[in-house]
């Protein structure tokens, strides 16, 4: 009886010290975020506007996985979620230049409507 309870007992701390000790699973939704969001900045033109925050988000990308595959999990994670972050960033970066050169579309536009209007009235101004 004794020696029963001690097998359970036993077996009991074998499963809890593999369950805490296990080696922690691989980062697999933090790597296919920062991959999506590499493809998603890829898409929005950040090569153009973005490429230095984009080329980081690759290389830690990379990282991550070197990590992940060295059973560095915590290291991998964390990298995976910086590749994350500058793909965002890249990505809103990408936006803001978008959004200035639109502005400035429209800002050119209007002078040059501005600009046709003066002449009319000078022409309108010349008229008998």
């Amino acid at each position: 009886m004794i020696c029963a309870s001690r097998t359970l007992a036993l077996a009991a701390v074998t499963c809890l010290a593999a369950a805490c000790g296990g080696t922690p699973e691989r980062p697999v939704e933090d790597l296919a975020r920062a991959e999506a969001g590499i493809r998603q900045a890829e898409q929005g033109g950040a090569e153009r506007y973005g490429a230095m925050e984009l080329q980081g988000a690759r290389d830690k990308l990379e990282r991550a996985r070197a990590a992940a595959d060295d059973e560095e999990m915590a290291e991998a994670e964390r990298l995976a979620e910086e590749a994350a972050l500058d793909a965002d960033l890249a990505a809103a970066k990408t936006r803001s230049r978008k959004a200035e050169a639109a502005v400035r579309q429209v800002e050119d536009s209007i002078a040059m409507l501005r600009e046709e209007i003066a002449r009319g009235r000078r022409v309108e101004g010349e008229m008998p």
